[in-house]
């Protein structure tokens, strides 16, 4: 066994004894037991227990991309599957504007009933809330591919009974079924990416998802305005094109998306994420699987030894440790700044800022606004795993920020004339293009920080008080509209600053840090603001073994 690094005063307690039964880690076939044990024994050796880094972590990125072609494919086709999110919440909010919708819906009339509009909306952010929350249940106990299943089960039924609604009342139990499905979606694809992402592009892979989810959005209303220029009156054929997108996720989860291996390894299922592995890192000369693998053993035992809850109830865990608890928080803040810089308002109601500068084509304001989020979505997936989560968070939705602060001030002018107008536009773009880039990297955030035990259940409270707060504003904001117009500004831009002076304070640094080291940073109580300039164990003790492997000791 290799000499560990140098035992620091605040380094857990020094374990004198490790082996594979002592750690209570399931051991794999007979044939790999003795590598097994030598992978744990070289992690938990000296007290470290899981303070291991991978020397193919440090690839450069596009190398990296290039080696790993075979898992980036694969977390690009489980990212992809965020289209049906994105296109299905844009049928929601396009397809009252068609006629055919209005007339089944109002029983044969010409103007929907406000109220019902409302109620839709309210419903999908409710039915999230409601299929994160169930879900969670679940996802740790049936693994990621059976989350996935029941997900795209629970979209079927929704994409059914909207495909038969006569009436709103059958509408609302769609969209409250879909929001549901959507939420599920949202718990389960980000965190599975995460877990199989290679470390220097876990960003980018991550971040993709809330790309995909904007792409698909450009979409529906391409495919409402085409059905209106042919036929005014249908609108089930728009509703018709989702099977298609379920279709295509079926194949996806069936065929391309393997089990995750952190999932395998934490239920005990060693040899099951060993061939996992095997197949996802197949032709990787450099990659050694029981090495590998080793790492992922040793990391999820080292959260074990760590554990401080006696209870096996994983929200007692969460609840009763503050490592966890402040875990959490850092997990549900970027999703909390989103709401607190004014998505609601731009985002939501970009409509209305456009229809005060004169512009009352939906169609061409729905496109502009998607490209503005297209642009800062991709621009915060090119650059995340390069420039680094913490000030890209804190950058984009400072952007946000600027903007609502831009158009709260505007609303104590003539906001109306040709002039200030466009300004608003702008601002209302710079909102969109910040506050939905900023969401795209606060996914990586909800996917990272928890520890790999506690990840799905820590994930899925994280979006559900993401969703509570989106519920309120749902029914606040046009409120606040009508009461302030265009000044309801000014309140997002006080929260928006509130949340950004916070997020300086409590969103690490977690870019090119693997789950060990974010473990031990947390568990070293390092202050959230020095991750990025912290030298861990986990790097000193790789740095060791490879210095003494060239002198060939």
């Amino acid at each position: 066994m290799a000499t560990p690094a140098a035992k620091t005063d605040d380094a857990v307690p020094e374990i004198t004894t490790v082996d594979a039964t002592t750690a209570q880690v399931p051991t794999p076939a007979a044939d790999n037991t003795t590598a097994m044990s030598q992978a744990i024994d070289k992690a938990l050796a000296h007290g470290e227990a899981v303070q291991m880094r991978s020397t193919l972590d440090s690839l450069p990125i596009l190398q990296a991309i290039r080696v790993y072609w075979r898992v980036t494919l694969i977390c690009f086709l489980g990212a992809f599957c965020a289209a049906l999110d994105g296109y299905q919440v844009s049928i929601s909010s396009s397809i009252v504007s068609n006629k055919g919708f209005i007339r089944t819906m109002s029983h044969g009339g010409t103007v929907l009933n406000p109220t019902y509009v409302s109620v839709w909306g309210g419903m999908l952010s409710t039915g999230q809330l409601v299929g994160v929350g169930l879900l969670q249940l679940a996802t740790d106990r049936l693994g990621r591919k059976k989350a996935m299943h029941l997900t795209w089960l629970t979209l079927c039924v929704s994409v059914a009974l909207e495909s038969a609604a006569k009436n709103w009342l059958y509408w609302l139990f769609a969209k409250l079924i879909a929001g549901a499905g959507l939420g599920m979606m949202q718990a389960t694809y980000p965190v599975y990416i995460a877990e199989h992402s290679p470390t220097q592009t876990r960003g980018l892979l991550t971040t993709f998802y809330m790309f995909w989810y904007v792409t698909a959005q450009i979409f529906a209303p391409l495919a409402l305005r085409q059905l209106s220029n042919s036929n005014p009156y249908d609108f089930k054929t728009a509703v018709y094109t989702q099977w298609g997108m379920l279709g295509v996720l079926l194949l996806i989860n069936v065929f391309c998306l393997p089990e995750s291996p952190w999932w395998l390894v934490e239920r005990g299922r060693i040899q099951d994420a060993e061939k996992v592995l095997a197949s996802t890192h197949k032709g990787i000369d450099q990659y050694n699987v029981e090495s590998e693998l080793g790492i992922i053993v040793a990391t999820v035992e080292h959260e074990r030894l760590l554990e401080k809850s006696e209870s096996t109830n994983q929200l007692l865990q969460i609840v009763q440790d503050r490592t966890n608890l402040w875990r959490l928080f850092i997990a549900f803040w970027p999703k909390a700044m989103q709401q607190f810089t004014g998505q609601s308002v731009t985002n939501n109601y970009g409509t209305y800022f456009f229809q005060l500068a004169g512009n009352t084509a939906p169609f061409t304001v729905t496109i502009i606004l998607a490209v503005c989020q297209l642009l800062g979505v991709l621009f915060s997936s090119l650059i995340s795993d390069k420039f680094g989560r913490r000030w890209l968070t804190l950058g984009l939705f400072g952007a946000g920020t600027v903007a609502i602060w831009g158009v709260g001030i505007l609303g104590s002018f003539d906001y109306e004339s040709p002039q200030l107008g466009s300004v608003l536009v702008f601002f209302a773009c710079l909102s969109n293009f910040g506050v939905i880039g900023g969401a795209g990297v606060a996914y990586s955030y909800v996917a990272e920080i928890p520890n790999q035990r506690l990840r799905a259940r820590t994930a899925s409270i994280a979006l559900m008080g993401s969703f509570c707060l989106g519920l309120t504003f749902n029914y606040t904001v046009p409120l606040m509209l009508k009461v302030w117009a265009v000044k309801a500004g000014y309140f997002f831009a006080i929260t928006g600053t509130l949340s950004c002076i916070v997020g300086y304070f409590v969103l690490p640094e977690i870019t090119m840090r693997t789950p060990a080291e974010i473990d031990e940073m947390f568990a070293d109580k390092v202050a959230p603001r020095k991750f990025r300039k912290h030298i861990t164990r986990v790097q000193l003790f790789l740095e060791e073994q490879e210095a003494a492997n060239e002198k060939g000791v």
